[in-house]
């Protein structure tokens, strides 16, 4: 494979990446919400707390003890429009759309806080935090296998993936290892921080997904993050063994992820206000990553900035449609 082509293989990944953990952090922001009735029959106490939690997951990446880890949105986005020796120098749409979709994604969550009861302030945050983690484990130990099977329920509603082939479990500690190699300082801390893992594995000859987490809400964007994963997989396996692993050495890195997070939900959030109606969201994820690189660019960049022209592109390649 020539190098143009590596690269442009490199480039789809991460834009694959950043719909996959898009599609997480919007699940993160909406999943309740689909299952509410199913969530006050189990506890009434339980909606409130994920609906806070979900701001909370935000809007930590503009906290001082993330800046101080990862340095500043605002200035990394900055660089990747600048510098190129960036990670995102060579993507077209993240360096260029990266930084305004995060801080789109700020300004909505910084907009519902006061009605959903979350601070902002600096040491309070951080307490509010600590005290949600805590009262959730509280509230949902005496439900663990109602809940795990209910983030089955809405991972499968979602993706319309048959609920045998999701497997989950609610842990207090997450002690599984990541796939992601740790590379450096940073990656390690990183690594000691998460609160839940989810992704793509092989279960009686099928690919499945599995995802393990803290509390009902992580679980649930890790099986739609993973279930995203399975999805995207029909745009790699056209590559061969050697070209798979330079491109996700290349693109599958933990220091890259809260960037993709933090964008990620404002882009997912923009997919599906462009998608036709009646069409499946698993089909059009699975028609994008079937894209080259360079149509699926500019698809993306359509979704970005002309929602309409998008809405063609994605009916044009909808199977419900007999253009």
């Amino acid at each position: 494979m020539s190098c143009e082509v590596l690269e442009d293989e490199i480039q789809k990944r991460f834009t694959l990446n950043w719909l996959i953990q898009g599609a997480s952090q919007h699940a993160g922001a909406t999943s309740h919400y689909l299952v509410r009735d199913e969530l006050n029959a189990i506890d009434p106490r339980l909606v409130r707390p994920y609906d806070q939690l979900a701001l909370i997951i935000v809007l930590q990446y503009w906290r001082l003890q993330s800046k101080l880890l990862m340095g500043s949105p605002r200035r990394f986005w900055k660089r990747a429009a600048t510098n190129r020796g960036h990670p995102f120098s060579g993507h077209t749409l993240l360096s260029r759309y990266g930084g305004m979709l995060a801080e789109e994604t700020r300004r909505r969550a910084r907009e519902r806080c006061k009605e959903k009861g979350v601070t902002v302030l600096p040491f309070a945050f951080s307490f509010q935090t600590a005290f949600l983690i805590v009262r959730l484990r509280r509230l949902e130990t005496p439900h663990r296998y109602q809940l795990i099977e209910l983030a089955k329920e809405v991972t499968s509603m979602i993706w319309g993936i048959p609920a045998d082939r999701l497997n989950g479990t609610l842990e207090d500690r997450i002690r599984a290892r990541r796939s992601i190699p740790v590379r450096s300082f940073r990656d390690t801390i990183l690594g000691s921080c998460i609160a839940g893992i989810g992704g793509v594995v092989r279960h009686d000859g099928k690919l499945a997904v599995a995802a393990n987490a803290i509390n009902w809400h992580l679980l649930t964007k890790e099986l739609v993050k993973g279930t995203a994963e399975l999805v995207c997989l029909h745009g790699l396996n056209q590559l061969s063994d050697d070209t798979y692993q330079r491109v996700l050495y290349a693109t599958d890195r933990l220091d890259l992820e809260p960037w993709m997070l933090q964008s990620g939900g404002e882009l997912w959030r923009r997919l599906l206000a462009a998608m036709p109606e009646d069409c499946s969201l698993a089909q059009v994820l699975m028609d994008l990553a079937r894209q080259p690189a360079r149509i699926l660019e500019a698809t993306i960049a359509a979704v970005i900035e002309e929602p309409e022209s998008a809405r063609q592109l994605l009916d044009y390649r909808s199977p419900n449609n007999p253009k």
